[in-house]
């Protein structure tokens, strides 16, 4: 194998390892994964329940073992294949897989050298420390983070704008528990499969709300993607007629299109006298200009208008207040019917899945900006269109 094909098959395998994409690459750190959890789980059995982990040590001994050859195989693969070896190993985190490592081959060759005649107690709380050491096989769960940041993001998401729901709910039930704890509430333990039916009704009505308005979603940002072509050969077409008289009167067109798009309270009807512009802008080459460029003008207006009218909500307002209405009565139900523990992981499951899909949807409805503008079209690219149109105005020679 040459050196090039061997520094590539390196690369490859260190970011596998690293920066997993792919079905393979996450089943392997999803196995990595279990295994630490075992790991600590372990550690923590051997520590606590040590009456318990001798008497099953014949299945707690193996799977330690594999624990520590996968680490320490999946540690050293890494190190082998990195790029830069010794700033690799410096890394904290790489550093703590080191760490949580090497305690076990030290409580194993103490296992196979101690001389518990001599040593006698002290070897054996040696031991014992050691093997409360492994638990720092845990904090390998850090290089997970950045992998499953996605998951656990708070800012900015809809679990952040629910939150204050989430927090009234428990707050509701954990009163509601109390009185249980009681025997000042009523109870009824059998509404479960009735509570299910309702939930899983409510749940297939807010999910068709979903499906409509982010059909309408991408129905806008198909209708963008097409501006910003017609805007394009526009632009080239009238400019090689009448040269920079395109760039400005697209430029002007796309400005103020932004401008009423993004206002919510903005009048739609005056991009008429943008399209206006452009249309006497045309006409000007009308002698030279083919009739096709009429038909993508016709088009270009006939997108701006329909992306100006989606961009409100269009849900019902009767029919957005009865779902609202629907979903917080939902989740007092369950709080008030649904006893004890159960009742409470009830409240902040539904709260976060039914409140959360009704709140996406309210969002979703406004192709801009929105109630908590979380989801918006982008619009970057007719942006940049109307920088770089300006820039160009700029630059041209008068």
């Amino acid at each position: 194998m040459t050196d090039d094909r061997r520094e590539t098959l390196r690369a490859r395998v260190h970011d596998f390892l690293e920066n997993p994409k792919g079905m393979g690459a996450m089943c392997v750190q999803a196995v990595i994964f279990a295994l630490i959890i075992s790991a600590v789980a372990l550690a923590a059995v051997e520590e606590l329940y040590g009456e318990t982990a001798a008497e099953y040590a014949r299945v707690i001994d193996p799977m330690n073992k594999l624990i520590l050859i996968v680490f320490t195989a999946d540690y050293l693969i890494r190190v082998a294949t990195a790029p830069r070896t010794l700033r690799y190993v410096r890394q904290p985190l790489n550093m703590v897989d080191l760490v949580s490592i090497l305690p076990s081959y030290i409580e194993i060759i103490l296992h196979l050298s101690l001389d518990y005649t001599t040593m006698g107690l002290r070897g054996l709380r040696v031991i014992r420390f050691l093997r409360f050491a492994r638990v720092l096989r845990g904090l390998r769960i850090l290089n997970f983070v950045k992998r499953f940041r996605g998951v656990f993001q708070y800012e900015g998401t809809i679990l952040q704008v629910i939150t204050p729901m989430i927090i009234i709910g428990v707050a509701f039930k954990g009163a509601i528990w109390l009185l249980e704890s009681r025997n000042l509430w009523f109870s009824n333990p059998n509404l479960g499969d009735l509570f299910t039916i309702i939930g899983f009704a409510l749940g297939i009505i807010l999910s068709q709300k979903i499906g409509v308005s982010y059909d309408k979603y991408v129905r806008v940002e198909e209708a963008t993607v097409r501006i910003y072509g017609s805007l394009q050969t526009l632009r080239l077409v009238v400019n090689g007629f009448r040269p920079g008289a395109g760039t400005r009167v697209c430029r002007e067109w796309v400005e103020g299109f932004l401008t009423i798009l993004e206002d919510t309270d903005s009048d739609n009807y005056s991009l008429q006298s943008f399209n206006d512009r452009l249309y006497e802008t045309i006409a000007e080459c009308e002698r030279i200009v083919p009739d096709q460029f009429w038909t993508l003008h016709a088009q270009l207006c006939s997108d701006a208008s329909f992306c100006l009218n989606k961009k409100v909500r269009l849900t019902p307002k009767a029919y957005d207040t009865l779902l609202h209405q629907a979903t917080v009565v939902y989740f007092a139900l369950i709080a008030v019917f649904i006893p004890g523990f159960m009742g409470m992981i009830s409240v902040i499951v539904a709260t976060y899945i039914l409140y959360g899909m009704y709140h996406l949807t309210q969002d979703l409805d406004t192709i801009v900006g929105g109630e908590y503008n979380l989801i918006s079209i982008d619009l970057s690219e007719l942006k940049h269109y109307a920088a770089a149109c300006r820039l160009e105005e700029r630059t041209e020679p008068p």
